[in-house]
This record gives C-alpha cells, structure tokens and sequence, in this order.
C-alpha cells in the first residue's frame, strides 16, 4: 500500500508558548516537579502529561497532532508545561539551519574569523579536543558543541557573557538530507524533523561516539541559509566524490569524472535504482491528478529525487522555525558574491555581534561554483515545476528567484 507523504503544518494547529515540545524536556519538566517516574506512553494522548505520580510523553505520529500537545487533559491526567521563556538578552543559540553543501562551513569561518566570537554545531564528533567534544554550555552536556575548540582555548575566539545579547550560530542540518537514499530514509514528519534540527552527536570520555538531543528552549533564533539548488545539488555529487576518493574507490570515480558528464552519468544512475521504492511513498503535487511527484519528473530532471529532498527540506525548515517562534533571516550564500558587505553586516548584526577590528576579514571565493550549465533549458523549467508542485508558499517565496 502507498504511503503518502504529510501535508504542510496546518495553521491552525498552533503551540502554547509553555509546550513540552520533546521527550528529554518532558522528563526535565517531571524531575522538577518531583514526579517520580517517567514512561512512553501507550494511549492516544500526545505530548507530556501525568498520572499519579509519574510522568508519560506521548510522542505525536503527525502534525495533525500538534495542537492536541497542549490541550488539557481529562481521566485523571493532568497536562505537563515546560518553561520555554527566552530573553533577548540572554546569551543563546541560533542555529544556523541548512540544507548539506549550501555554504554552511563558509559561513560558519566568516563569523569565527571575522567577529574572532565562537561558534557550535550539533556535531560534536568532528570538532574534538583531546578526544573528547566540548560542549557550549556547562548546563546543555547533549550540545550543542564548540566548532574549533582548539582555537576556543588557545584564547583567540571569544565566548561573549550572558548580557551582551550575542547569539551563537549553531550548525544543524536537522534531518532528511541523505543523498541516494530510499523515501523512506527521509520522507519525515514534522515533529521527526525538528527533532532532528535538536539532535547530533558527541565523543564520551571513553572516545565512544553518543548521539546527542538538547532542549528547544536555548534556541533563540535561526538563520536560514539557502542556496541555487542546481548549484547545491551538483556540490552534493563533488562530496560524493570526495567521499569515494577518502576511499579510494578508483572505479567509481573513473565512472563519474568530476565533469558535466560525470554528473549526468551518476543521476543516471541515481534516477533508476530506487523507482520500486519511490512508487510506494508517494510524494503528491499540488495538481488536481493527485500525481506520484517521484513518477512525473524522474524522466525529466537529473538527479530528480535531490531536488525532492531539497524542497521538503526547506518546507519543514520554515515551518520548524515557525513552531518554535524563533527570530529568524534567510541568507542567501549568493549576496556573499552579489553584496558581501551589506550582507556580512545583516549577519552579523542579527547574531548581536561586531567585526573585531583586529580582523583581517574572510574572503568569499565562491563566485565561480555556478553550475546550471550542467542542465538543459527544459530541465531547469522541469526543477521550476517541481519547485511549485510541492513548495509551501513561503518556500516558493524563497526560491522564487532561482527561475526568475
């Protein structure tokens, strides 16, 4: 049987300001309210609640079940409220949301080498100190984690005080983003989705790799980094290849030369080998035919099943950060090229923070990674359909202006 893919957030399902919006918050919640217990629970009942003396977290299946995280309770149970007040002078996160190969570690050197003001990542497991991973606050062990702690504790990044109203940009690239993947490895839900914004990773002090998830409530902002996605798509098959080359996988890289071609060869390939998949977790358009998104364009587009992964990537970018009410920008990483001062100086006055004067800035070498020559014209109307066929409005809105 088919599954469908969920519909966009429904507006009407709107979050208390007080809602436990995950299980770790919930159990944090019980723990100071001196409950003493806490369990999954089994009933229909969603989000964190209470009986007795223990506490259960009912995880929501869809984002039909949003609103129904916050509405009281009957039959003895009692609803759990978490305190997610945020202050604009508090020092806090704002994650740095994007889709892999979008000009996430550029923009995350700009702000270290430009501010010399630290930055995290949820991934804690690639930026280690002896061994271990150094997480940004002493409060928040699960994350998120210092970028270059090496750097952090040699004294040359600054970690600004809780009044000064800085906030630090924080790496995530949430969740359903692999590439080559089935549907079912990254068609999520709402909920699957902001949890995974939460999540990452942390070396132990036994050099044991941990996943990690911190709680919703040190996130203040978010910056919403967005790129070409033709451009982005054929970077995402460059660090394909660097990943075969670490490999040393010398066939696959004959096959797939680092050229238009070798793209065209690989999405080829790509578009062919998950067809049975694709036909049963159907992505449905906008259209009247109620159409297998998968099946209408994976004759027409290279790659096809990427772009999927892109736009309902960024529809649940926006929408989480609708959720969780966070202050956020959408950056460009083309306005680096096209207007890098007014753009650098957007950035940094939405994250709180100042050119260090000592700074000898950080130049932007990406203005010749322009790929949308590797497609055919009607291919690019193809991705601008596709575009259309399964955007949120405010997404469409976003990236309009890549078929302008």
């Amino acid at each position: 049987m088919p599954t469908t893919a969920r519909a966009p957030l429904r507006k009407d399902a709107v979050l208390q300001p007080n809602t436990c919006m995950t299980k770790n918050e919930c159990d944090d919640a019980r723990r100071q309210l001196g409950l003493i217990g806490f369990e999954l629970g089994n009933s229909s009942q969603y989000g964190c609640f209470s009986s007795g003396e223990v506490a259960y977290w009912g995880e929501p299946k869809s984002s039909l079940h949003i609103k129904e995280m916050s509405a009281p309770l009957d039959n003895n149970m009692g609803r759990i409220y978490c305190n997610h007040k945020r202050t604009k002078t508090a020092l806090g996160v704002a994650w740095l949301m994007s889709f892999p190969n979008s000009g996430t570690s550029y923009t995350g050197a700009l702000v270290r080498n430009t501010t010399s003001t630290v930055t995290a990542t949820n991934y804690g497991t690639a930026n280690t100190i002896n061994k271990k991973s150094t997480p940004l606050f002493n409060f928040s062990t699960n994350g998120p984690f210092l970028t270059d702690p090496k750097t952090f504790f040699k004294g040359k990044l600054n970690l600004p005080s809780s009044t000064n109203g800085t906030y630090i940009l924080t790496k995530t690239h949430c969740g359903g983003y692999c590439f080559g993947c089935s549907p079912k490895a990254y068609l999520q839900t709402q909920i699957e989705f902001r949890d995974d914004c939460l999540t990452g990773d942390f070396l132990d002090e036994f050099g044991g790799k941990q996943k990690a998830m911190y709680d919703a409530s040190i996130v203040n902002k978010a910056v919403h980094l967005v790129r070409d996605p033709f451009d982005n798509i054929v970077s995402r098959f460059h660090l394909k290849r660097n990943q075969k080359q670490k490999q040393g996988n010398e066939t696959w890289l004959n096959s797939y030369p680092n050229t238009m071609d070798g793209f065209r060869g690989f999405c080829s390939y790509v578009n062919t080998r998950l067809n049975n998949a694709e036909n049963n977790f159907a992505v449905i358009g906008k259209g009247d035919n109620n159409e297998n998104v998968f099946v209408k364009y994976r004759e027409k587009i290279p790659c096809y099943s990427d772009f999927v992964r892109f736009v309902l990537w960024h529809n649940h970018a926006i929408e989480t950060i609708e959720e969780l009410g966070l202050e956020s920008m959408t950056l460009h990483y083309e306005d680096y090229s096209n207007n890098y001062k007014e753009t650098t100086a957007k950035l940094f006055h939405f994250l709180g923070m100042d050119v260090d004067k000592k700074s000898k800035g950080y130049e932007f070498h990406g203005t010749e990674r322009y790929y949308r020559n590797y497609f055919r014209s009607d291919e690019v109307e193809a991705v601008r359909e596709l575009v259309k066929d399964i955007a949120i409005k405010e997404n469409w809105n976003m990236l309009s202006r890549y078929f302008d």
